[in-house]
């Protein structure tokens, strides 16, 4: 026979501990925003340059950033490391966002597979990733990648043979039959060993028209974030 237990209602019933999601600690440097845990902190370092104050981080695993301070009040830059991705055919790769960062040279981690998006209001940033990267089992080489969304301008990037840009653009969205046949956003996509300038290469890509959209489009869009 078993001990009797006492009576139990919602009142007295033990309720489930709740558990706090754990906060990822950040920190800012030169008032851009880090994940604590994404950066080589030992790597980093603040020094003055040509009368400007400059900051290099290495933002795990291995892509170094060199940016001066960031002054401008209404942009909330920062850089997240998603880390390296786990497939096992590309387990090297690399995966960094950055946003809102300004006049920053952005430099690719050596011998991985980069794949760098820069959101937001990110501006004449250069971003290189013209170095050779491991090899797949087969023997080819593989890519880095780079994304420049629709709302950042004046960006540069070098890169070598195998790696792919994509440089996205506002347009106006098209329907018919109340079916979207046109979105938003397109894209002009590039190959290949060279130095990309984001705005010539929209220019040389689009109509007159077509571009004078995409930038009367990204006025619209930077005084919404204001």
């Amino acid at each position: 026979m078993t001990d009797p237990v006492k009576p139990v209602s919602r009142k007295t019933a033990p309720q489930p501990q709740q558990i706090a999601p754990q906060e990822k600690k950040t920190v800012k440097i030169g008032n851009v925003e880090f994940r604590k845990d994404q950066i080589e902190a030992n790597k980093t370092k603040t020094y003055m340059q040509n009368g400007k104050k400059m900051n290099t981080v290495f933002v795990k695993p291995g892509v170094q950033i060199d940016f001066p301070d960031q002054t401008n009040p209404q942009k909330h830059p920062s850089v997240e490391s998603r880390g390296l991705r786990q497939e096992w055919y590309n387990y090297d790769s690399s995966w960094i966002d950055v946003t809102d960062l300004d006049n920053a040279t952005i430099t690719g981690a050596k011998n991985r597979s980069d794949y760098i998006t820069l959101k937001g209001l990110s501006n004449n940033n250069k971003i290189i990733v013209d170095q050779d990267e491991s090899w797949y089992i087969n023997g080819d080489m593989k890519k880095d990648r780079v994304q420049l969304e629709s709302s950042t301008s004046g960006n540069t990037v070098e890169m070598d043979e195998k790696d792919d840009l994509q440089i996205w653009y506002n347009q106006p969205e098209v329907q018919m039959n109340g079916q979207i046949v046109q979105s938003q956003h397109g894209r002009v996509n590039v190959h290949g060993k060279g130095t990309s300038e984001q705005e010539l290469q929209l220019q040389q890509s689009l109509t007159e028209g077509q571009y004078e959209q995409h930038k009367f489009t990204q006025k619209i869009e930077e005084q919404k974030q204001k």
